[in-house]
């Protein structure tokens, strides 16, 4: 089963392309799905019919969903969130202030995730398609199983120890709600759910994720960006498309200095994103809603392509052996050397460029040795993992 994620600047055309794809694809005899995880839906609106917050179908072979984030928090997060409000709320904050903070950073992203995961293990269908938010919470929804998955393997067996310990003292000695094995027992299972979404997430022979940028400098600047973090996170990009470029028949005086300053942007765009494959989406002359128009859409963008197929294969993060070392390759397009920042920290390793920081729990292969150096050329990022440490104080 293949998972195609759609990201890019808000604006730019990512709900028009998803749903033209899944249309193209049903019709190529695809079960598809096609996921909504932005808060502001428009799904519904593409189709021209009502989409529900379970699968609704929309075509032959072709369902949809608007996902409903509350309706995933009070199923997932519920228990944890009522003793997150009463823990804030025996400490003064205001109870409306305090279920808003109960819902931590990232929540939301990580519940459609778990909805996509159950899908892709349903085996109903063959290609689930995801409408993604805009390029900063796109990076957040991917990121945070790996964030959340350091706390529960690392903070909370410890904090569940602590308070199986001090709970029939703290009873005694203040008002303050300890939790529950309840309140464990449901992180637990929270934790449950995501094993498997990262591998899931990264294997670029399941999963790919496609920019869409319109022919603009700031856009172009931004999908830049955004495939640099992909790159430290490690997800697969497999194509690029530009969306809503002016086709040869809307030329005209009024128009003529836009296509001059279009066709500069999509040359450098093609140029900066080369070897990935690079679509063009024309802007059309009336609104992309309904079925027929969305299909015909997909085929002008795709042609005789299957918008189902992997488009391009390349791992963002590789472990190569050279001679007596190990090197980890990290795929950061569009990255300075001034940007990036490495260091090793016991097993986990960490790479942060601008404001986005990963940490990496290293591989056995790496694990204990050395961090001897760094460099970075050709986009990529080279670490260096000399002897073990062990191995070097013998």
């Amino acid at each position: 089963m293949r998972i195609i994620l759609y990201s890019g600047k808000g604006g730019v055309g990512k709900t028009s392309l998803a749903a033209a794809t899944g249309v193209r694809a049903a019709q190529l005899g695809h079960r598809t799905l096609i996921v909504s995880t932005d808060s502001a839906h428009s799904l519904a609106d593409s189709f021209d019919r009502p989409v529900a917050a379970s699968a609704t179908r929309v075509a032959p072979r072709l369902d949809a969903i608007e996902i409903d984030v509350q309706r995933e928090l009070a199923s997932h997060w519920g228990v944890i969130h009522d003793w997150m409000t009463r823990f804030m709320t025996v400490q003064g904050v205001e109870e409306a202030v305090a279920e808003e903070m109960a819902i931590l950073p990232g929540m939301e992203e990580l519940f459609s995730l778990l909805k996509v995961k159950s899908f892709a293990e349903s085996g109903r269908y063959d290609l689930v398609i995801i409408d993604c938010a805009p390029t900063g919470e796109t990076v957040r929804m991917l990121a945070v199983p790996e964030i959340l998955g350091f706390y529960f393997t690392r903070i909370f067996p410890i904090q569940r120890t602590v308070a199986r310990s001090v709970r029939p003292v703290a009873k005694r000695l203040t008002d303050l709600p300890i939790p529950s094995d309840d309140v464990f027992g449901a992180v637990k299972a929270l934790y449950q759910q995501m094993l498997g979404m990262g591998p899931l997430l990264r294997d670029p022979a399941r999963t790919s994720i496609r920019l869409v940028l319109n022919p603009e400098r700031m856009v172009i600047r931004e999908s830049q960006r955004l495939y640099t973090y992909l790159g430290l996170f490690g997800f697969p990009v497999d194509c690029v498309i530009a969306n809503r470029v002016l086709p040869e028949e809307a030329r005209s005086g009024y128009f003529d200095r836009w296509f001059d300053i279009q066709a500069g942007h999509l040359l450098e765009a093609r140029q900066a994103f080369d070897p990935l494959p690079f679509f063009e989406a024309c802007l059309l002359d009336r609104e992309l809603v309904g079925l027929e128009p969305l299909g015909a859409f997909g085929r002008q963008v795709f042609g005789e392509t299957d918008p189902a197929a992997v488009l391009h294969k390349e791992r963002p993060v590789e472990v190569k052996k050279e001679g007596r070392a190990f090197c980890l390759y990290i795929q950061l397009p569009f990255a300075e050397k001034d940007r990036i920042q490495a260091w090793t920290r016991g097993e986990e390793l960490v790479v942060q460029v601008d404001n986005q920081r990963r940490n990496l729990l290293l591989p056995r292969t790496l694990a204990g040795r050395r961090l001897e150096g760094a460099s970075f050329s050709g986009r990529r990022l080279r670490l260096l993992f000399g002897e073990r440490d062990d191995d070097a104080e013998a």
